[in-house]
């Protein structure tokens, strides 16, 4: 196929043959000093230089109507000759790889290069577009080539050289980040980015840029210093782009993939001698999901390939092919069902702790891959036969294992170890999970562990994806819903099955950080690994897992038989390097300089003390930078570091203690919020909610109930840094997050979020020595926990408070559940019913509502609070309508609350109802009401877990509620279009005989007795709360006795009859509830009835444990006597069978006898009509 190459924009160079679909598009795009023809462009070797299968026919452009070349886009492309492939005659002779080559290896991929002006060598002006400019053009023209045709609006794979990569990822930066135009069309639509040699940050010391400044500055007039600056090592530019490209692919629905190159030999050209352009470090990402490989030529000449056989051809073609085989076999899945999985299973929150923590500091933790140092690179070469499965990293607190974990995940010696002794097809994955006790429930729960490890595994090897559609359209079928719940056992089948699979070749390599920091049961967490390592075969299935913990004895007792290193023996000189670079860093430009010798004597003093406590240097690092720009003298600093202790708990005690005790009320309210908060808080909210809670408890008798003007933060946005420095001494630290949705729903921005600096500093605040430090230090506040002051912040209505307010029912129960519930807690929803603050509100109880999602919540909100004339007032004054509010509005208002409280079993707040200022509406709605529409009992019986199960006492609210005066006959009427209650209709088993109507409603002991509450109680619980609705006179109906009779336990039923409900009382059918239970035939319920004396059954019962030995007359007598005792001919027949069913078991040897005496009784009793 002949084709022009167009020096700027794109340019297709193959299309899928006629009949066949376009599965995906590959772009080519080329680096500094590059070409869209010459960068991809070879000259074979002369044995092959004259064979026409390896020659490319690139000509000067020219228009062509051709239907392999859609020039018609590109007519704004022109450019004169000096700008085209100019050597026909040296182009014929080069293999141009792109078509040459690839196409057959991906023969249904529409292959495309794109051209930019990159020649600052020229000799004329060169372009001064910036790096971000040339991204801009990529996109308009990719967006412009979508709009020809559909063929064009298939997934994106880009293969990039050097700058390439750089305006790649800008590029798919600015389309991530655009709004409402077609640009935002090609991130989403971008697969995979295959980087070769790309400067992610920068050149070495003899940096790519620097080399190019120097040749420019000699052959241009106008070098382009912009993009010459941009690749500096460490460029500002650079680390910005390489920060958003990662939230970028955090973003991506399907997960983006990233396979990245590095060259391996050194460039010999221009002003360099012997040197890699781009070092190893510089050409990863560092993304725990990326891929690493390298290709055995230098930065120039390792995008050129003369054959197929060529190895660096091989890899990167195998990966093209691998990437396209998955969008193959994408399409025969429904693509709806595939996201619909992935976004289920995927949680931004598991991947937030791996980024959290610090990258290896420079020139550290190299001796990991030292084989005569520590085992690790000998158990990554070794298959899992010759080598243990598990890899164990131990260590004391604060020791560096998580940064050392990192480092070993990105490192690319990691991958390369791998393979060195490995088949090379399939290629190893990389998957980590990093559990984090000051994250979230789900950062270090298991929950977070499985899905994590299958999500990540799923992105990368989706021809598992099967697997994951399975159990996943399992869940969909039983919640109805796309994104329903994946509850432990759905995940560990699901991992199972992956593990177990035998039809997909793969390889694992797991790193697991922090086993210690997870929260559950850890047996469990062992169990889980051993069992995948079994399921792994080591052909289809090769598992590795790298683990990290402290020393804790289950560990120990599991791993220190196998390969295992203890960091804190081998950290001397790392920590010895990061103390010189912090130290150093702040003794420059001070007025008092330290010598070098002195400098090194502290440097010395602290590797000393530290003990491979990396931690413990920070915390000292960070003490003595400042005193060094202060100007402290040697002296001095020497005796800060052998006076500061030894021990982690004894610095802390020393940090604590260093606060302002001004600050000691802050300091306490600030750890306590942080240690107990369900979620992670932003620094905005913490400071609120420090600054709100402390002027609620100290100053509870002038508190207005109403926040402050949520225009004037309490602390200025650009001191808030220095007030937590100030009242944490450095023991919390912020994390900046990506922008995403925040809690409103609105577009979030990079946001800080305050967490402990290490996990021995959260340890050390929870333990009961912190404690007593604090007791000292803020008397006032000390007694109080951090639940308590959450709930206090809680009654806020604005913005800030929204991730408190999330889990406002929750803290109030757990204040309630540690006995720290007073006057300022009492009802968060009332403190804000004033107008001006319902008004102005952002975090109402109508968005709490909403967030909560439950539609029992909604429908009290529905009922009794959105429809009140309360509330509908207090809209109309937000409108600009000032009315005059009367108490006459509120009741309705009010007892919709008090439905919440019940719903989150918040007992002290039910109590509190009847002795503070609602008791007034309270008493008023019941005694107008009569109890008529009121649902409080039923609400407790069956409400939704709007709290932990474990918190929750749900017979002792029944209780409470009763001893208040609550009638245990009140029947529960909500409208048809609101009620979320099943109906008797609905109850389980139930026999059309024993339902009620609902139209009459439902009184508390039927929704305990049919079950018809939301949640399933307990055997024991619900035989309690009914012993306590008929301690208080609750009545038992004819169809309840009847229906406990045929469904209920034994026990159930000795209850009603104990409290004196009527045994022999008919149902509106007639029934007496002994006929179901004989028809049901359970001896301990027949039991029952012969204890408390049942007339009918005094006639006929059978006693337990003994079998008549009666013939055939005897049981028809027997039916005739049954018959006359209960008036039920078909209940005598069903009754008469049953006794020949026992006789026919005693008796195996008269089996035909017995089936002629059963015909004798059912023809002899003339009841035939019944027998059905």
């Amino acid at each position: 196929m002949d084709t022009t190459v167009a020096r700027h924009g794109l340019t297709q160079l193959y299309e899928p043959p006629k009949g066949t679909a376009t599965v995906a598009l590959i772009l080519f795009v080329h680096g500094l000093f590059g070409h869209p023809y010459r960068t991809w462009a070879a000259k074979p070797s002369k044995s092959r230089s004259k064979s026409p299968g390896h020659r490319s026919t690139v000509k000067p452009y020219a228009p062509t109507s051709s239907a392999n070349s859609p020039r018609s886009s590109l007519s704004a492309q022109q450019k004169n000759l000096q700008d085209l492939v100019e050597d026909a005659d040296e182009a014929e002779t080069r293999v141009f790889w792109p078509r040459d080559l690839l196409p057959n290896v991906v023969h249904d991929a529409r292959i495309l290069t794109w051209g930019y002006d990159a020649d600052i060598d020229g000799f004329g002006s060169a372009s001064q577009s910036t790096i971000h400019q040339h991204a801009g053009s990529l996109l308009s023209d990719l967006a412009d080539q979508r709009g020809i045709s559909e063929c064009y609006r298939r997934p994106i794979l880009f293969v990039v050289h050097s700058l390439g990569g750089i305006i790649v990822k800008a590029a798919l930066n600015k389309s991530a980040a655009t709004q409402g135009t077609r640009l935002k069309e090609i991130a989403p639509a971008t697969f995979g980015v295959c980087f070769l040699g790309t400067p992610h940050r920068g050149s070495s010391s003899a940096s790519l840029g620097k080399i190019a400044y120097k040749i420019s500055r000699t052959v241009t007039r106008r070098p382009n210093t912009k993009l010459l600056q941009g690749l500096e090592r460490n460029s500002e530019t650079l680390e910005q782009i390489g920060d958003t490209f990662a939230q970028t692919m955090l973003k991506s629905e399907r997960g983006l993939r990233v396979y990245s190159f590095r060259e391996e030999k050194e460039t010999r050209k221009y002003l360099v001698v012997n040197t890699t352009v781009v070092k190893p470090d510089s050409a990863m990402i560092g993304d725990p999901y990326e891929e690493v490989g390298s290709v055995p030529a230098n930065h120039s000449e390792m995008t050129k390939f003369e054959s197929s056989e060529a190895i660096g051809f091989k890899r990167i073609a195998a990966q093209l092919r691998r990437w396209v085989q998955e969008l193959r076999m994408n399409e025969k899945i429904c693509p709806e069902d595939v996201t619909d999985c992935m976004n289920s299973l995927s949680i931004l929150e598991t991947k937030l702790r791996i980024l959290d923590v610090n990258n290896a500091y420079e020139a550290t933790f190299h001796w990991l891959f030292d084989p005569d140092v520590v085992p690790f690179s000998h158990w990554l070469t070794h298959s899992t036969e010759e080598s243990k499965t598990f890899f164990w990293i131990q260590g004391k607190p604060g020791s560096g294992k998580s940064t050392l974990m990192k480092f070993a995940m990105r490192d690319p010696r990691t991958l390369a170890l791998l393979g060195e002794n490995h088949d090379s097809d399939p290629p190893w994955t990389l998957v980590a999970f990093f559990f984090h006790d000051r994250g979230s429930s789900i950062q270090k729960s298991l929950l977070g562990l499985l899905r994590e490890v299958i999500d990540s595994t799923m992105r990368q090897l989706p021809q598992l994806i099967l697997h994951a559609l399975v159990v996943y359209k399992d869940l969909v079928k039983s919640q109805r819903t796309k994104s329903p719940d994946w509850h432990f056992e759905a995940l560990k089948d699901l991992m199972d099955r992956i593990t177990k699979q035998r039809q997909t070749r793969v390889k694992l390599l797991l790193f697991l950080d922090a086993l210690d920091e997870h929260e559950g049961d850890n047996d469990l967490l062992l169990q889980l690994l051993k069992e995948w390592t079994q399921n792994a075969d080591g052909y289809y299935v090769t598992l590795k897992i790298c683990l990290a913990s402290r020393s804790w004895p289950i560990f120990t007792q599991q791993f220190e038989s196998g390969l295992n290193l203890a960091i804190d023996h081998f950290t001397k000189d790392d920590i010895r390097l990061y103390a010189d670079s912090r130290l150093s860093s702040s003794n420059v430009g001070t007025s008092s300089l330290l010598v070098r010798d002195n400098l090194s004597k502290l440097i010395e003093q602290i590797t000393t003390k530290a003990r491979g406590v990396f931690i413990w240097v920070r915390l000292v690092t960070d003490r003595l930078a400042i005193n060094i720009r202060d100007g402290t003298p040697f002296q001095v600093l020497s005796r800060i570091i052998a006076e500061t202790p030894e021990e982690l708990q004894e610095l802390y005690d020393d940090t604590l203690r260093r606060i302002n005790v001004q600050y000691a009320n802050e300091t306490h309210v600030m750890f306590q919020i942080i240690l107990h908060s369900l979620e992670r808080l932003p620094l905005e909210t913490l400071v609120e909610a420090v600054v709100m809670s402390l002027d609620r408890y100290l100053d509870s008798d002038n508190w207005l109930g109403i926040d402050s003007d949520p225009k004037t933060s309490a602390i200025p946005k650009v001191s808030r840094g220095a007030w937590l420095m100030s009242r944490s001494g450095g023991l919390l630290e912020t994390s900046t997050a990506e922008a995403g949705i925040d809690h409103l729903g609105e577009p979030g921005t990079p946001t800080e979020y305050v967490q402990f600096l290490h996990q021995t500093s959260k340890e050390y605040i929870q333990s009961s020595r912190a404690q007593a430090v604090m007791e000292r230090m803020a008397p006032r506040v000390a007694e109080r926990n951090g639940y308590y002051f959450l709930s206090l912040a809680s009654q806020s209505c604005f913005a800030w408070v929204a991730p408190i307010k999330l889990h406002m029912l929750i803290y109030m129960k757990l204040t309630e559940f540690y006995n720290q519930t007073d006057e300022n807690i009492f009802a968060p929803f009332y403190c804000g019913t004033d107008t001006a603050t319902l008004a102005t509100s952002t975090c109402g109880v109508d968005w709490w509502i909403e967030q909560q999602g439950d539609p029992y919540l909604q429908q009290i909100f529905q009922r009794y609070i959105k429809d009140s004339n309360f509330y509908l007032r207090v809209r109309a004054y937000k409108n600009g309508l000032n009315y005059m509010l009367g108490k006459e509005y509120v009741e309705q208002y009010h007892y919709g609350y008090l439905l919440f409280y019940i719903a989150a079993n918040l007992g002290s707040m039910v109590q509190k109802a009847y002795t503070t200022k609602m008791k007034a509406y309270m008493d008023r709605w019941l005694d107008i009401r009569a109890f008529r529409d009121t649902c409080l009992l039923q609400a407790t019986i069956g409400g939704p877990n709007i709290v932990p199960t474990e918190l929750q006492d749900r017979l002792a609210m029944v209780k409470l509620l009763l001893a208040l005066g609550y009638s245990p006959d009140t029947r529960m009427m909500i409208p048809p279009d609101l009620a979320v209650w099943p109906t008797m209709e609905n109850a389980k088993n139930s026999s059309s005989k024993t339902t009620r109507d609902r139209s009459k409603g439902s009184t508390p002991a039927e929704y305990l007795l049919y079950g018809l509450g939301i949640v399933e109680l307990s055997h024991e619980t619900r035989i309690a709360m009914l012993d306590a609705l008929l301690d208080y006179g609750a009545n038992i109906e004819a169809p309840m006795v009847s229906y406990c009779a045929q469904y209920q336990s034994a026990e159930i039923l000795r209850t009603l009859f104990r409290h004196g409900v009527g045994i022999d009382q008919r149902d509106d059918a007639g029934w007496l509830p002994i006929d179901y239970a004989l028809l049901r035939g359970d001896r301990e319920v027949l039991a029952v009835f012969d204890e408390f004396q049942s007339e009918p059954l005094r006639a006929y019962f059978l006693k337990p444990n003994r079998l008549p030995n009666f013939d055939s007359r005897t049981l028809v007598g027997l039916s005739a006597t049954i018959y006359a005792a209960c008036g039920h001919p078909g209940l005598a027949i069903l009754f008469a069978r049953r006794l020949a069913e026992g006789y026919k078991w005693a008796n195996e040897d008269r089996e035909t006898r017995v089936s002629e005496d059963r015909d004798t009784i059912l023809s002899e009793a003339s009841m035939s009509e019944y027998t059905s």
